[in-house]
């Protein structure tokens, strides 16, 4: 069967950048809350506080970055990119980085190989988290075919993530998102092949239930507090990316309400968050969202620049077969 592909126009491209910011930045107020209440989370919205960035998009800033300095992705320098995560958490420590990151960028920092450094937590097996996978998104733009997509992701993550499930997080939000930002959104997204499509760009059994489990959730239309308890909603890559992406397939066509089911899921609402907006941003466009609050995003300009550089980037997609 042949996929079809939707043309990667500057709004997708905008919309990938600015979706991940939002559910980043609305999300981080929420984080470690058990659940989140619809009331709390819609004065969030309507307050005219600036809406300040983690973490999450201060790493997919870097990695956007380096990814516009280059128009081959075949150049994507993870020698570089380790030393450009490791400077930008240098920069601004306060972004509400993980407990393990210190130690690793610290030690980047100081001269040791990323190879080691990314191993020096968790007794050696290295991190299992969601920090490759929630800064990944934008490697989706420069990415060639699915599993290429997921490749880059997958490398784009093991400067950090040396364990295997926090860089088939990685493969798997890379892969969602190239599905994504080629997917049309005056069609209905085909969400059993949408799965179908990662499962099998990412190949371990563990996320392969995750995704069965995502499939009959999507299919039953179950909210975001059944989804937390039958998927996780902690910091693991195996316990959030699969929850992020049942908040994108709810909610395909709804940037926003994305956005909304996924940080009230709770627990690491900020990054499930932004993994989801960036699916959906992708999907959807940037003219979907809300503009009052891209522009209390604190991050909006230097989005919207990397946008115009990264536009021109998108290849036209190969033939995949399903």
């Amino acid at each position: 069967m042949t996929a079809a592909f939707a043309a990667v126009t500057h709004d997708k491209v905008l919309g990938l950048l600015l979706g991940g910011a939002l559910g980043d930045a609305l999300g981080a107020p929420f984080e470690g809350r058990p659940s989140v209440d619809a009331a709390d989370l819609a004065a969030e919205e309507r307050a005219p506080s600036r809406l300040v960035h983690t973490d999450d998009t201060a790493l997919t800033l870097a990695l956007a970055e380096h990814l516009a300095q280059r128009r081959d992705a075949e150049r994507l320098d993870v020698d570089a990119l380790a030393l450009e995560f490791a400077r930008a958490w240098r920069a601004e420590p306060w972004r509400g980085y993980g407990s393990g990151t210190p130690h690793v960028f610290g030690l980047i920092n100081a001269g040791v190989p990323w190879t080691e450094a990314s191993r020096a937590t968790f007794q050696g097996q290295g991190s299992y988290g969601n920090g490759a996978a929630m800064r990944v998104a934008p490697v989706a733009l420069v990415a060639d075919s699915l599993h290429h997509a997921a490749e880059l992701g997958q490398r784009s993550g093991e400067p950090t993530h040396s364990h295997k499930h926090g860089q088939h997080g990685a493969a798997c939000q890379a892969a969602a998102a190239y599905l994504a930002l080629h997917s049309d959104p005056a069609h209905p997204l085909d969400r059993t092949r949408f799965l179908q499509d990662l499962a099998r760009a990412v190949r371990s059994r563990p996320w392969h239930e995750k995704f069965d489990r995502a499939t009959e959730l999507t299919r039953n239309g179950a909210g975001p507090k059944h989804t937390a308890h039958a998927l996780g909603n902690d910091a693991s890559a195996l316990g959030s990316v699969p929850t992020a992406l049942t908040a994108f397939l709810t909610h395909p066509d709804d940037t926003t309400q994305t956005i909304r089911y996924a940080i009230q899921t709770g627990g690491d609402a900020d990054t499930i968050a932004a993994m989801a907006g960036a699916l959906a941003g992708a999907r959807n466009g940037a003219s979907t969202l809300s503009r009052g609050l891209i522009s209390r995003l604190e991050a909006a300009d230097q989005l919207h620049h990397l946008a115009d550089q990264l536009a021109g980037h998108p290849r036209n997609p190969t033939v995949t077969s399903g």
